[in-house]
């Protein structure tokens, strides 16, 4: 990506840095030329290792760093780097070894990342939460690269050429005793959306516990006098992180062209599909 202006300044080279927070519970997640496998780390019970597999997709060798990062979710789902935890957040990273701290992968050859736990005694039941950050260290010979011979730029114009650094932060999180923690759905709201001529639906899922939980959301609409249902929403892998208390979200309501009159009720559903039975864990009806 290059912006070329024309201003008696100087030439700059410039990197944009892309972090991107996996939430998704895929098996891989590819960003750029960089694969990882899996997109999330838990320890919990007697859990002592883990791996983390990277796979370099592209064309050129890569040198790829890996080093711990703490974030913060707000109540609408976006991620910030912080070094200071929130009331009720716990770091995991300083129970957390890892090796390689670098790795050079040639192009379509992979690296192992391995996991060790050492808790410490007499741990506090909890959460413990740190996000694992993997990137491609810049290519030297790039901001070698003269913006002239780029843009062909005359005396006396200004030219910013940036590279983008994809880096992909995957959660690595510690559980320690039972889980205690409960969902429920509120602030339900139906509205219309003029700009994509479909209806959407607002929601806010609330979390009260100790420990954070993946899950997926379905909306499924019962037309008024009818026993067909109809899917017409589907949010997967929606997370809320402790500490926060909730997170709220407006999806997009999508209904079958045949159903021309909206009355009936929405059937909100809040599935844990991680476990080996999916357990519903939060229900709610709206009715429209």
């Amino acid at each position: 990506m290059e912006l070329i202006r024309k201003k008696n300044q100087h030439r700059n080279l410039c990197w944009f840095v892309l972090t991107v927070f996996i939430f998704s519970a895929k098996l891989s997640f590819a960003l750029g030329d960089l694969i990882v496998t899996p997109t999330r780390v838990i320890f919990e019970g007697r859990d002592r290792s883990q791996t983390i597999n990277l796979v370099n997709r592209g064309n050129k060798t890569a040198t790829y760093r890996i080093h711990f990062t703490e974030m913060a979710m707000d109540n609408f789902g976006d991620m910030t780097e912080i070094e200071t935890p929130a009331l009720g957040q716990h770091f995991a990273s300083n129970m957390i070894r890892y090796s390689p701290r670098q790795a050079i992968i040639e192009p379509g050859g992979s690296q192992t990342i391995r996991l060790m736990i050492r808790k410490p005694k007499e741990l506090p039941a909890g959460e413990y939460r740190s996000h694992l950050l993997m990137y491609a260290v810049p290519d030297a010979s790039q901001s070698n690269t003269t913006l002239e011979s780029i843009a062909g730029l005359k005396p006396k114009e200004v030219g910013i050429k940036l590279n983008t650094i994809f880096r992909v932060a995957i959660p690595v999180i510690v559980r320690e005793g039972e889980s205690n923690t409960k969902f429920n759905f509120s602030n339900l709201n139906i509205k219309e959306n003029k700009n994509e001529n479909t209806l959407d639906l607002d929601l806010t899922l609330e979390r009260d516990g100790n420990q954070s939980i993946y899950g997926d959301i379905d909306v499924v609409f019962t037309p008024t006098g009818k026993n067909t249902k109809y899917t017409v929403g589907k949010i997967k892998d929606f997370v809320v992180y402790v500490p926060n208390k909730k997170r709220s979200i407006s999806m997009s309501l999508h209904f079958p062209k045949k159903i021309t009159t909206l009355s009936g009720q929405l059937n909100l559903k809040f599935t844990n599909v991680n476990s080996e039975k999916p357990r519903i864990l939060a229900t709610s009806l709206l009715k429209i």
